[in-house]
């Protein structure tokens, strides 16, 4: 499994988010991206079509997809990914 965070760097929830996100990512050893939507290279924001951020993109091996708005907690995040 792949994990995708949409964020923004003035998005208040974002930056509340982003340390339960690096926990869990970093304690599960999942596979894991951050794109910033203001500068987002890589074109990946417009593919999810993201309207509202933070955006959890969970992304499995055999290619399907489930896409969770807001923060998450750390429970529901180890939930998702597991």
């Amino acid at each position: 499994m792949k994990v995708i965070k949409f964020y923004a760097d003035w998005c208040g929830p974002c930056k509340s988010y982003a340390p339960i996100f690096e926990k869990v990512v970093n304690e599960l050893g999942v596979e894991y991206e951050n794109i910033d939507v203001d500068n987002d290279t890589t074109g990946l924001a417009a593919k999810y079509k993201v309207r509202s951020i933070p955006l959890t993109v969970f992304v499995n091996e055999d290619g399907s997809e489930l896409k969770e708005t807001g923060i998450l907690s750390e429970d529901k995040l180890k939930q998702l990914i597991k």
